[in-house]
């Protein structure tokens, strides 16, 4: 382990790694497995595997977690305190912060389109 990564957590298949609205003070480094995003009603927003962050859009826009994480098979991920993240963007150019907060609100805001779009289709289904 490095200052960067911190402890190593291991999660069982199908455990909550985090929930929609709790505080995020952790970003996450996958060591092994894959874990899944998911929205508030179970839409499947990502799947994801070794060497992907996950974790750091709520802290970067300034909210509460916006999404549901799930380990999708037994893994190890690195936890990672945000004060470690922070220092790393207040030593970096002010252009990439400003790139990151745009990309971190480009996520969020797609994973709630994402979300309306498949519920009005699975209303839509319900009426065949």
């Amino acid at each position: 382990m490095n200052e960067l990564t911190g402890n190593l957590a291991n999660f069982s298949k199908g455990d909550s790694i985090y929930s929609i609205d709790e505080k995020s003070d952790l970003v996450y480094l996958i060591h092994s497995g894959q874990v899944g995003i998911y929205s508030r009603h179970g839409l499947e927003l990502g799947s994801l595997g070794e060497g992907e962050i996950f974790g750091e859009v709520g802290r970067v826009i300034g909210t509460l977690r916006t999404v549901n994480a799930r380990a999708k098979t037994d893994c190890k991920v690195f936890l990672i305190e945000w004060a470690k993240i922070n220092e790393k963007l207040e030593s970096a150019d002010p252009v990439l912060g400003a790139i990151i907060r745009g990309l971190a609100n480009r996520i969020g805001d797609a994973n709630e389109l994402a979300e309306k779009h498949w519920q009005e289709l699975s209303l839509y289904k319900s009426l065949k």
